[in-house]
């Protein structure tokens, strides 16, 4: 794993999903704010909005970090089917962690499909670049 293209695409990825969950939520497409549940830490609840957001762009940023390690390790499977199915998950899980469920009726109804689509979006460029550069680190060891 080149280490150069590991952390820009984390970055890269860490700083477009923060802006695309402040514009979801400045166009209401999501009740709820993306830096809303930092006020449940003592040393973020009297800090400056900017620090909550640098925050949380660090925390995106180590979650992405994650996500193409995650990536890399199962470059064997198509990234469209990885990255489809991760955004999946992790939009259901901050999806109901930020408003839980009646029901599954109820839950279904919850998901944002704006996020969903951002999210696989960002999850397919994460995927597809460590699925890329694994290929290519093992086709230049050849």
């Amino acid at each position: 794993m080149q280490l150069h293209t590991f952390f820009w695409t984390a970055a890269v990825a860490g700083l477009f999903s923060a802006l695309s969950l402040k514009f979801l939520h400045i166009f209401h497409f999501v009740s709820w704010s993306p830096v809303g549940w930092m006020d449940r830490f003592v040393f973020l609840t009297k800090q400056p909005s900017a620090v909550k957001w640098t925050v949380f762009i660090l925390l995106l940023f180590v979650l992405h970090a994650m996500l193409y390690g995650l990536f890399t390790a199962a470059s064997q499977l198509p990234p469209s089917v990885m990255a489809i199915l991760m955004a999946i998950i992790v939009v259901c899980a901050v999806e109901w962690a930020v408003t839980p469920p009646a029901s599954l009726k109820s839950a279904y109804r919850a998901v944002s499909i704006p996020l969903l689509a951002l999210a696989a979006i960002i999850m397919r460029f994460v995927s597809g670049t460590a699925v890329f550069m694994d290929t290519e680190v093992k086709r230049k060891a050849k």
